[in-house]
């Protein structure tokens, strides 16, 4: 086995470090944005049976309780999963189809942030081309 040089060892530590810090914290962002999505945000978003109340508003994607990768969703719990699933993607409604599954449209002038309130430009990263 052929050993590292000092100086290339430390890049690959620092390296693997910086990974490791940059994981948690994407992981913690995620958890609260749940966690917001959860407890209040779940709350402005809208079930609806009715395909013309999302005619003119924008698709986002669908939401697929019987898919999740964590384990089985009871259907009891699809409304509150679709609520929830769907504010996290910044929808404000959602068109459940066949009691199953579930399609994300954004009908509000702005898409939603975790928590429930509205997007503002500011909530953005700049757009450079």
């Amino acid at each position: 086995m052929r050993k590292l040089p000092l100086p290339s060892l430390v890049a690959a530590l620092t390296a693997v470090a910086v990974a490791a810090t940059l994981a948690c914290a994407s992981t913690k962002a995620y958890q609260k944005d749940l966690e917001d999505a959860n407890t209040k945000g779940k709350y402005k978003v809208r079930l609806t049976t009715d395909p013309n109340l999302v005619a003119n508003c924008k698709y986002v994607n669908t939401i697929q309780p019987n898919q999740d990768p964590v384990g089985d969703i009871p259907q009891s719990q699809y409304p509150d999963y679709f609520r929830v699933h769907a504010v996290l993607m910044g929808a404000d409604v959602v068109l459940v189809k066949e009691q199953r599954y579930g399609e994300a449209y954004i009908c509000g002038a702005t898409p939603l942030n975790p928590d429930g309130t509205p997007k503002t430009v500011y909530d953005t990263p700049p757009q450079h081309p």
